[in-house]
């Protein structure tokens, strides 16, 4: 059970949400909108947070406990994932039916399909992203990505909107051949620094709350890759809430990554895959883009 909210009227515009900017000596959370070139520092208590799982700790479920502190400086390549450090990074496969059925499957799983990635996969949502010289199978996945903000166990579907602070755009960048190695594809989606994460979390009131209903778009240098809805997963943010917190207790700024809609490079013909030099796009209605280069990594 959990007693916090999340949905107090707060005064924030449309696609102001949380960040993280590099700020001087290291991290700052702070508020932020997509294409802004300034933030302001996001304070509960008048206190500084260098990563969100403290800010959403100290806030206690209130929106309204967080307020804007002083005006910096926030061009995009100052920008981090949003959530440096969280406890759980959780995944969701095959959770939108048209994926399932490129995959050649004909129905969806009967329960939400978990894998883990850890925070050491985060990427920054408009830095440079290594490709690794181990796999030339690197193929990208938009997704939407809920950040918890309420410490959580065992929750009923009703209660969902209770743990869910807001919503960010993520990129499952997965190694194809790493991932059928065995029947357990951690080995090809927890790669280090291949997961783009941001740019901002939007508060889910902001958002259409716990069934969102965002166009969800992944561009590959300029041409639409992938284009649907986030009200069309199999599995929704309450349900997979449920299932979840039955396995787990969930913790503030835990980051939960809902599953990819069709599109993706590596069932195509022929094949679309991440190469050196190209950029890849994850938008998603309300929040915003990340925008990454993918390069080739320099070994030795």
């Amino acid at each position: 059970m959990t007693t916090a909210a999340w949905t107090a009227p707060v005064d924030w515009t449309d696609g102001l949400g949380l960040a993280r900017v590099l700020h001087g000596a290291g991290p700052v959370v702070a508020l932020w909108r997509d294409g802004a070139a300034n933030a302001r520092l996001a304070l509960v208590d008048g206190q500084v947070f260098e990563d969100l799982p403290a800010l959403l700790e100290a806030a206690g479920g209130d929106l309204s406990a967080i307020e804007a502190g002083a005006l910096i400086d926030a061009p995009d390549h100052r920008l981090l994932s949003p959530v440096g450090r969280p406890g759980k990074v959780i995944c969701i496969g095959q959770n939108y039916l048209t994926h399932v059925r490129e995959g050649g499957r004909d129905a969806g799983p009967a329960h939400p399909d978990l894998f883990p990635k850890w925070h050491t996969s985060l990427a920054a949502p408009f830095a440079d992203v290594a490709l690794p010289p181990e796999s030339d199978q690197i193929d990208y996945e938009s997704e939407l990505a809920v950040v918890i903000g309420t410490r959580a166990r065992r929750i009923a579907l009703d209660d969902a909107e209770s743990v869910v602070f807001g919503y960010t755009a993520a990129n499952d960048v997965s190694v194809r051949d790493f991932q059928f190695h065995t029947t357990q594809r951690v080995a090809g989606k927890a790669w280090d620094g291949l997961t783009p994460l941001g740019p901002v979390v939007v508060p889910a009131a902001r958002l259409g709350g716990v069934r969102p209903d965002l166009a969800i778009r992944g561009t590959l240098d300029g041409e639409v890759l992938q284009d649907d809805r986030t009200s069309q997963l199999l599995f929704g943010v309450p349900e997979l809430l449920a299932y979840i917190t039955t396995v787990m207790t969930l913790e503030p700024g835990d980051v939960i990554l809902t599953g990819t809609p069709a599109g993706v490079g590596f069932v195509r013909e022929p094949k679309v895959l991440l190469r050196h030099g190209c950029e890849f796009e994850v938008r998603i209605e309300g929040i915003g883009a990340l925008r990454n280069r993918f390069v080739d990594e320099k070994t030795g």
